[in-house]
């Protein structure tokens, strides 16, 4: 970084006693960020700058401020009020918290947030849009999304037009999820649009987002880049993964079951898929959905630059070249045998593990079950499944 660089990132220190608090969005290099901030927690102590989470990313407590938690997910109150009152009261001459998942907070919600955790800065980092509709369509395939990448975008599409935003967010809705627009309404109402900051990823320089927050932070150069822990399927891999959700909510699957055992990442280990996979077709996009999503983009532009917000960074990166994407995009009808076989294997282990085995503490007689129809049988299985996964978070 050059000196010039430097004044400018110094021009954006945030006051002492200023809190931070980063909500993301999705993909936009927060893993990276959260890491480099855990691996560097006792340098930015002795510069004054506090990290309240525990770890490099807390993400259930994050939920559960979000006031996001579903029924596969246990919430974790007690942590989140720890948490909360360690952010409000810090003395620290910079107090931070990074979560993505606190973009998922809807505006009572967000109310709340502001009077737990006192006043506070808002941080959203933000990239071009054209590039990451794949990775958002590879994501809601991990919420059991049926439907091929083409679909999925048109969907996405008409429910979030450019000139606005809808009400509210629920999973899926992407577009609204990152939509500027939606973070200047909610949070700028109540954390105050002056105290909101949006932080434009530069594609060409995978530290810039580092140097912004040392220089929000106050703190000098010494957060390093993270090895990224995000995965990316292939293309076949990933219409793989389409076709046994689709399969398995056409067959009346349970989504929450979904989501606990094949939805969580944590538990599917798809990385020597990924490693081991042929790389020749990586997810990508078709030249029409680059053009409608730089349309919403500079819908963004002008919604930034009509507000009170703090911009950092050159809002042109939120452009993509449409030329640069396929007119079309084929989606393929065959897959690597041996990734196949891998996948299959991932999902199997996550699935022999769930249910109680008939006998263990607290799990019903086996009668009960052989006298049961096939629907009732599932039901249980769902039951103890879920009641295994909150006894082991």
């Amino acid at each position: 970084m050059t000196s010039a660089d430097h004044a400018r990132h110094v021009r954006h220190r945030l006051p002492d006693g200023a809190r931070l608090l980063h909500i993301g969005m999705p993909k936009t290099g927060t893993t990276v960020l959260q890491h480099s901030l855990w691996a560097a927690r006792a340098a930015l102590e002795e510069h004054g700058a506090h990290n309240v989470s525990r770890r490099a990313h807390e993400r259930k407590v994050a939920i559960t401020a979000a006031g996001d938690v579903r029924s596969y997910w246990p919430a974790e109150n007690e942590r989140w009020r720890e948490l909360a009152e360690e952010f409000r009261t810090s003395t620290a001459r910079a107090t931070f918290w990074s979560s993505e998942s606190l973009s998922l907070a809807m505006p009572e919600r967000i109310r709340g947030l502001r009077e737990e955790l006192g006043p506070s800065y808002v941080v959203t980092t933000i990239r071009a849009l054209g590039p990451q509709l794949g990775s958002l369509w590879q994501q809601s395939l991990r919420r059991a999304e049926r439907l091929p990448l083409d679909d999925w975008l048109r969907v996405r599409f008409a429910e979030e037009p450019p000139g606005g935003v809808g009400e509210g967010y629920t999973p899926g809705q992407s577009l609204r999820r990152l939509n500027p627009r939606r973070v200047l309404r909610d949070w700028g109402s109540a954390f105050g649009e002056d105290r909101l900051v949006f932080v434009v990823l530069d594609p060409t320089d995978h530290t810039w987002l580092l140097r912004v927050f040392e220089g929000l932070l106050g703190v000098p150069e010494l957060l390093e880049l993270s090895p990224s822990r995000n995965l990316s399927l292939p293309m076949p891999e990933a219409e793989m993964l389409r076709q046994l959700a689709a399969s398995y909510r056409d067959h009346g699957g349970d989504v929450d079951a979904w989501m606990a055992t094949a939805g969580d990442t944590r538990k599917i280990k798809l990385r020597p898929v990924v490693e081991a996979a042929p790389r020749q077709q990586p997810i990508r996009v078709p030249r029409w959905a680059v053009e409608r999503a730089n349309e919403h983009v500079a819908d963004w532009v002008e919604a930034l630059q009509a507000s009170g917000a703090q911009v950092l960074g050159d809002v042109r990166h939120l452009f993509s070249d449409p030329d640069a994407f396929p007119a079309e995009v084929e989606v393929p009808e065959v897959v690597d045998v041996a990734s196949a076989g891998r996948m299959m294997d991932a999902y199997f282990r996550v699935g022999l593990k769930l249910p109680r085995r008939i006998g263990e503490p607290g799990a019903p007689a086996s009668a009960g079950l052989e006298s049961a129809a096939g629907r009732d049988i599932l039901a249980e299985l769902r039951r103890r499944a879920l009641r295994r996964i909150r006894r082991d978070a």
